[in-house]
């Protein structure tokens, strides 16, 4: 479910401090120990990178399809790989600029096999190839100098309050239209946990109705944050929906965008609020958030859209609800 010609992910990055005047030939050693991460909250997949020595790096990629089940895989289905490669530094464009080769990128040879009743597909790396040159930004890069795109993948709209300046490492290809932040803990690679329906349910207490017409269902949970998901097309958009269990109404969608026509709904009996934001693209993202004071749960319900006047994302909450 990877969002075609969109930059947003829903990565927690960390930054480190760096001077913006590092040498290009010691720019390997100042990511060494690095992880970088490019993904999509609304989409349950991501590639991963880590540093080593000299520009040398490992990674993986996975796109988990839940609703792509048969016979023997009624769990699912992942398109996966393990790789490793290097890249090199090629000149120092601006101060907290650099230009960098990616020399080589070697897949881990796979085969297609089924477990715990999911199937795992091999696939390709997702937003890096070999022979590409990219361009790395340090911490500390004006934001103003990334372009609308640039600055989704850099996380600067997933902050309280807009970031003047980059706080992580930024690793960006114009030609695969990918972009990878840092962050120092190789725990926080993938908290979320993939399961079905009923696993959900089971783990979590926390469920969702599906709307009529949904493909491509699959369902997250954070166990740390008891933040349950369920991601889904519907007529072509892309949907996320969170539940969260609250005390109060609280902000759930991980998405910290300028928001316009912002106006107060109702989904059944429950106050919520609903907005537009542009993206940067040609595509739209409208949220709407509502809380269930009676059962004490906090809803979120986003879709990236071209058209979000020819939809109606109140409608679709209720079902998601069951209002």
């Amino acid at each position: 479910m990877k969002k075609k010609g969109l930059f947003l992910t829903a990565a927690i990055a960390l930054g480190i401090a760096v001077s913006a005047g590092a040498q290009t030939a010691d720019l390997p050693e100042q990511i060494e120990g690095l992880g970088f991460s490019f993904s999509s909250g609304a989409g349950g997949w991501s590639t991963e990178l880590t540093f080593g020595e000299d520009g040398s790096f490992t990674g993986n990629y996975h796109d988990s399809e839940m609703g792509d089940v048969g016979e023997g895989y009624p769990n699912g289905t992942i398109h996966c790989c393990s790789f490793s490669g290097k890249i090199s530094p090629v000149d120092q464009i601006e101060d907290n600029c650099w230009k960098v080769k990616v020399d080589k990128l070697e897949v881990d040879e796979a085969s297609e096999k089924t477990e715990d009743d999911i199937r795992y597909v091999p696939a390709d790396p997702y937003g890096i190839s070999e022979g590409d040159e990219m361009l790395l930004y340090s911490p500390g890069t004006p934001v103003s100098a990334l372009s609308d795109d640039m600055q989704f993948w850099a996380h600067v709209n997933m902050q309280d309050g807009r970031q003047d300046e980059l706080e992580n490492w930024f690793l960006m290809s114009e030609k695969n239209e990918s972009g990878f932040v840092s962050y120092e803990e190789v725990s926080m690679i993938n908290p979320w946990k993939d399961l079905t329906k009923e696993e959900l349910t089971s783990e979590s207490g926390l469920s969702f109705g599906v709307p009529e017409g949904a493909e491509d269902v699959i369902y997250r949970y954070l166990p740390d944050e008891n933040l349950a998901e369920m991601q889904f097309t519907l007529e072509g958009d892309e949907y996320c929906a969170r539940i969260q269990p609250a005390m109060e109404k609280t902000d759930i969608s991980g998405m910290y965008f300028d928001w316009e026509n912002e106006e107060d709904v109702k989904i059944g009996s429950c106050a919520g609020t609903i907005g537009q934001a542009k993206t940067g693209s040609e595509d739209r993202v409208e949220l709407c958030q509502w809380y269930d004071a009676e059962q004490g749960l906090q809803y979120s319900l986003s879709v990236y859209t071209t058209d979000p006047d020819g939809l109606d994302l109140t409608a679709v909450a209720g079902q998601i609800c069951g209002k």
